[in-house]
């Protein structure tokens, strides 16, 4: 694994970044309290048949976490200066939760750039009214996120996975060797920020103005995001497909990575 792992200078900031393959660029974007490792499942088969780049995003993992606003601008213009400086083209972005959210801004202000949309259970689909975001934003301030503990942690991800595995509780000590790092408080303001910033942004009204394929992939019994919302997304897709999987929740790539390969395949392979 570490042998495809490497960073990259970025603007002001360092972006580590998984990149194995060849093929057509697949670029893979995890979700909220996430890293490239999200993926780790399913890096190797995709990367038998694609050119996988797998990023942390600035502010996760073991990249750059800057104290600043981290805007859907950052996010977009980080990921548009890395994929050059890769030399990547036309690249078929795939998202998951808060990742689904950054590759659809993507999408939106690169409209010729994109070539497919892959969606794994996508945030953006839930429109929270500002009453709503007062109540939420406070239990995700940069000082609740920073006192977080191993037993607090049990609780804020038992949503994740529908069903207690090797794979669930790798996830949680993953969650909490973060507590550990030196950068823990850079990390904690880096996902209130990105929190703020996923509450905030509403995508389902310009759903519409993605001219690539699309597919939604969503955990049948997402507790997180449930598959209504994906049902909702794909009426507003002008070339849309859901396929969903059952008995899997919030990160599929994960918890039923047989399943999301199965169900990409056709998309992934077809022109």
């Amino acid at each position: 694994m570490n042998d495809y792992v490497t960073t990259r200078t970025v603007g002001s900031d360092s972006i580590c970044y998984y990149d194995r393959g060849k093929g057509t660029p697949l670029v893979l974007i995890h979700g909220m309290f996430g890293d490239f490792l999200d993926w780790e499942p399913v890096l190797e088969p995709l990367a038998a048949h694609h050119r996988v780049i797998a990023i942390d995003l600035p502010g996760f993992g073991a990249s750059s976490k800057p104290h600043r606003e981290y805007s859907a601008k950052f996010f977009v213009s980080t990921l548009e200066e890395l994929l050059r400086q890769l030399e990547v083209k036309d690249p078929i972005l795939a998202g998951n939760s808060f990742g689904g959210q950054v590759a659809i801004l993507y999408a939106l202000q690169h409209p010729d750039s994109v070539a497919k949309l892959l969606l794994v259970n996508s945030g953006g689909f839930q429109q929270y009214s500002e009453q709503e975001r007062a109540t939420i934003e406070p239990r995700f301030s940069e000082a609740v996120l920073a006192g977080l503990t191993p037993e607090i942690n049990t609780l804020l991800f038992s949503g994740v996975f529908i069903k207690p595995s090797e794979t669930s509780v790798r996830y949680v000590q993953k969650q909490n060797a973060k507590l550990q790092r030196i950068d823990y408080p850079a990390y904690a303001y880096a996902l209130a920020s990105s929190i703020r910033l996923s509450l905030s942004t509403y995508l389902v009204d310009r759903l519409p103005e993605l001219r690539c394929p699309t597919l939604l992939v969503w955990g049948e019994d997402d507790q997180v995001l449930p598959v209504s919302q994906a049902k909702l997304a794909l009426t507003k897709l002008s070339s849309g497909e859901l396929k969903t999987i059952p008995g899997c929740g919030h990160v599929p790539q994960m918890e039923c990575p047989a399943g999301f390969l199965d169900s990409t395949r056709t998309f992934l392979f077809s022109p």
